[in-house]
């Protein structure tokens, strides 16, 4: 099982909150757990825990690289997830304690 941060967790979502693109969120993600270990798996999982994705929504990350070499540069990865983001938002806008069916470990 892929332990996730709580903390990075509610960050991704206090973010979506305030309005920040998908790309400024993902680079959020890797800057805090390392590029070595925030690989495309572990920022899709992120993303769909973060914001209850569902049927491979967040699957779109495996083409984005920070570096902007993937074939989707931050303009395509805020257009394909931020109406995805908004869309779920009755689902994750929330604190994370009101939804059991995270399985997240807190940050060390």
């Amino acid at each position: 099982m892929i332990s996730l941060h709580r903390e990075l967790v509610e960050k991704l979502r206090s973010m979506a909150r305030r309005g920040e693109q998908p790309s400024v969120m993902l680079r959020v993600v890797v800057a805090e757990l390392g590029p070595e270990t925030a690989d495309r798996p572990l920022l899709v999982r992120y993303f769909s825990t973060a914001f209850c994705f569902t049927d491979g929504q967040g699957y779109k990350i495996f083409g984005w690289f920070p570096d902007g070499t993937g074939a989707l540069n931050d303009s395509g990865i805020d257009a394909l997830l931020f109406k995805r983001i908004q869309e779920t938002r009755a689902c994750w806008d929330k604190p994370v304690s009101d939804n059991v069916e995270l399985e997240l470990q807190p940050k060390s």
